[in-house]
């Protein structure tokens, strides 16, 4: 098959069509096989009138087989301006001759495609691809006369089920978390505290606010005060709740 970008790049009614930020997966013409109706029906309009036109000598009949020969050319000037492309981001399907007409489908809406070949298909090489889209129907929900089928399946499902992943490729997602640290696999991660260290706030001059390591503060006369040792039940001594030096915690009640 010839590189789809290239193809769009010769013709200058599909760069009309697609974007420079697009990358072109298929850009194929329908199957020649389409043709073989017209095709048949001019050879055999032509034996007829020739058969008969010999036999008979009317001459003039050799207008109907210019009709069959004009339809011929009427259809392969539609078979020659018709194309199915598909990019990263949306189906595209241009058509018509006299008026140009473009039926176009996101792949975000695209939600099964069904894929199927006759057995004439599969003599002559083309196949037919269905869409079924989150919306109404489309004008691309069918494409026939598909040429090498197999590997536009491949192309089309590599696109439109992993968008924006070439053929062969990572997934997007892959690539851009390449430079990201592996996840951790539960039961091989180390085994995290279950608590935080907390840090102790001092006062606001800067001074330590007391604890085990705190000096008891002085007295106004210059001596330290050490506290007595105080034993839970002794409450002749201390009638109300013993406090800390230095601005430390009070002891509650219950353990009074």
């Amino acid at each position: 098959m010839t590189d789809p970008r290239n193809a769009v790049a010769a013709h200058g009614h599909l760069r009309r069509y697609v974007l420079a930020n697009e990358r072109v997966v298929v850009a194929t013409r329908r199957h020649w096989a389409r043709l073989l109706e017209p095709i048949a029906t001019t050879s055999l309009a032509f034996l007829l009138v020739g058969t008969v036109a010999q036999s008979s000598g009317l001459q003039w009949l050799w207008l109907a087989w210019l009709l069959a020969l004009g339809r011929l050319l009427w259809k392969w000037l539609q078979w020659y301006n018709e194309w199915f492309v598909a990019t990263d981001k949306r189906l595209i399907l241009a058509y018509g001759l006299l008026v140009h007409k473009v039926a176009m489908m996101p792949l975000l809406k695209v939600t099964d495609m069904g894929y199927s070949r006759t057995p004439v298909g599969q003599v002559l090489g083309y196949g037919r691809f269905v869409m079924e889209s989150a919306g109404q129907d489309q004008a691309l929900r069918q494409v026939d006369w598909v040429p090498e089928p197999d590997d536009t399946y491949r192309k089309l499902c590599a696109t439109i089920f992993l968008p924006g992943q070439a053929p062969g490729g990572r997934p997007p997602a892959q690539q851009a978390d390449s430079r990201r640290p592996p996840a951790l696999v539960p039961g091989n991660a180390e085994p995290r505290p279950t608590t935080q260290p907390i840090p102790v706030v001092g006062r606001p001059d800067g001074s330590p606010t007391g604890g085990a390591d705190t000096a008891p503060a002085p007295r106004p006369g210059g001596e330290a005060r050490v506290p007595e040792p105080w034993m839970p039940g002794d409450r002749a001594r201390y009638p109300q709740h013993p406090k800390s030096g230095g601005g430390g915690p009070t002891i509650p009640e219950p353990f009074l």
